[in-house]
């Protein structure tokens, strides 16, 4: 065998090994890649269930502020002729106003391992990824904002000393107990009507700022199928 077909033969074999070693290196780096890219998936899919849960209560938190705001506004608007004619509606509304009161609680875990795993950086719909750091940089600001409301507003006994607390029942999805108006009592006064419309438009701000969160999650479950089904 001459030279050249000796050079050529090992420069073929060269060849070979190299292109062998690449598409060793090449699938390996892809089994990579597709086994966290199903951490990704399911890690997303795990959050996914987390906000859904996060959902539900955002949902009942709505509805009792939302409630609390209204009947606060029915007091200041109407309260007057509800003592003259209907105590037991106007106990039901206030009671209900002073006991609403909520825990915003949320679930961060499944977010934070999927960020400091790195896997975050799989997501290719950069929309997820916005929305997904506001909504948990927002968290402790709703928590705050609950801690205050329920620090300023919960333990009223100004307004309470005109409830029968001997007279209460509990409200249907409300851990709170409605009560009748004492019938001994005086009509609240006007400082006190004044809290009461504080207190309704804090319901009414709280509320608002909840349903700006719900439409956060609503917005990121899209986003997330979106993710997982490309």
């Amino acid at each position: 065998m001459n030279m050249k077909k000796l050079a050529l033969r090992y420069s073929l074999e060269f060849i070979v090994i190299v292109f062998g070693i690449s598409i060793s290196f090449y699938l390996e780096k892809q089994n990579a890649l597709s086994y966290k890219e199903d951490l990704k998936n399911v890690s997303l899919s795990k959050l996914k269930d987390n906000i859904n849960e996060e959902i539900d209560g955002l949902i009942f938190d709505i509805k009792v502020h939302s409630n609390a705001s209204r009947y606060g506004d029915i007091i200041y608007e109407r309260g007057e002729d509800l003592y003259k004619q209907n105590k037991d509606s106007l106990g039901f509304y206030l009671s209900y106003l002073i006991n609403a009161a909520t825990i915003y609680v949320d679930n961060n875990e499944e977010y934070s391992s999927l960020k400091n795993s790195g896997l975050i950086e799989l997501i290719e719909n950069r929309k997820l990824v916005s929305l997904l750091q506001n909504k948990y940089s927002q968290h402790n600001y709703y928590k705050d904002v609950g801690a205050m409301f329920t620090e300023l507003y919960y333990d009223n006994n100004s307004l309470r000393k005109y409830l029968d607390s001997k007279n209460r029942k509990i409200h249907w999805g409300l851990a709170a107990y409605s009560t009748s108006y004492k019938s001994n009592m005086k009509y609240i006064n006007d400082i006190e009507i004044n809290m009461v419309s504080s207190k309704s438009i804090l319901h009414k701000l709280y509320s608002n700022l909840l349903r700006k969160a719900l439409k956060t999650d609503s917005l990121i479950l899209k986003e997330i199928s979106k993710e997982i089904n490309q």
